[in-house]
């Protein structure tokens, strides 16, 4: 029976492994994609499912998270990593606060992409799914007009900044990065572009397992339409108006990181 495993888990919580390494990202970003490839790792163990804790379980204990992950003798036999993915952490400062707390040595993968092609895919994917009916010129007006954040570094840093879950805000990747990197070392911390997934899929892990201190391992490339084509049939008067409103938030982003990204263009100095 279905049950049966959670009340295993459950009452072997304190023999279990807390995760090693959590990839984060915005939706849209190619989350979960990278999630599955990693987990192909022999010495990497995924969680029993998308579990979402710190932004949408708070109010469930620690044990309660923990038995969600494998025992920890499983584990040390392959001196092997623990895999936890969500894609809602890096929007919501209060989840990153929390993870910190519970997770203070484990290392982040946080996930990054076009804003613009972002906003306008999570669009789509919430009309289909969620019953969005209005246009997506419609949402990116409305979220104007609720107040949008000035491009200044600090915001998510006061200790109740509200999530950016919206279809614009979540490409404020600066604010959102700021904060991880208050709350983790640098080097504990590796930004990716989602971008390019999945034709550079193989790379990127390579990339991910010798961050983690893995070694090298074949990964089996998840097919998927690409996701610029769903940006190619955005209005092309929305697509201006975001390209516009993100500059000063992608120079943001880039200040913070230390690195620009493949959907910005190269700066004045950096071209000459």
């Amino acid at each position: 029976m279905a049950w049966v495993p959670d009340v295993w888990r459950r009452a072997t919580r304190r023999l279990r492994h807390f995760p090693t390494m959590v990839v984060i990202g915005n939706d849209r970003a190619a989350v979960g994609e990278l999630y599955a490839s990693l987990s192909c790792h022999p010495r990497c163990f995924a969680a029993a499912r998308p579990i979402d804790y710190f932004s949408l379980h708070p109010g469930k204990s620690v044990s309660w998270y923990r038995s969600k992950f494998p025992l920890a003798i499983r584990v040390a036999r392959k001196r092997g990593h623990v895999l936890e993915a969500s894609h809602s952490y890096l929007a919501t400062p209060s989840a990153l606060r929390l993870m910190r707390q519970v997770l203070p040595k484990t290392r982040v993968v946080a996930l990054v992409n076009d804003p613009v092609e972002r906003a306008y895919s999570h669009y789509l994917h919430r009309r289909v799914n969620a019953g969005e009916t209005r246009s997506f010129a419609a949402c990116v007006a409305e979220e104007f007009r609720s107040g949008k954040l000035t491009p200044r570094l600090g915001s998510t840093l006061q200790p109740k900044a509200a999530p950016m879950l919206g279809y614009v805000s979540r490409g404020y990747y600066a604010f959102q990065l700021e904060l991880l990197l208050k709350l983790y070392p640098r080097n504990k911390v590796l930004v990716l572009d989602s971008g390019s997934f999945p034709s550079e899929m193989s790379g990127t892990c390579e990339r991910v397992f010798n961050f983690m201190g893995l070694d090298h391992h074949d990964v089996q490339v998840m097919q998927s339409e690409p996701r610029g084509r769903e940006a190619q049939r955005m209005d092309s008067n929305v697509a201006t108006l975001l390209r516009a409103h993100y500059r000063p938030y992608d120079e943001l982003l880039a200040e913070v990181v230390g690195q620009r990204f493949s959907w910005m263009p190269f700066s004045v100095a950096a071209a000459a």
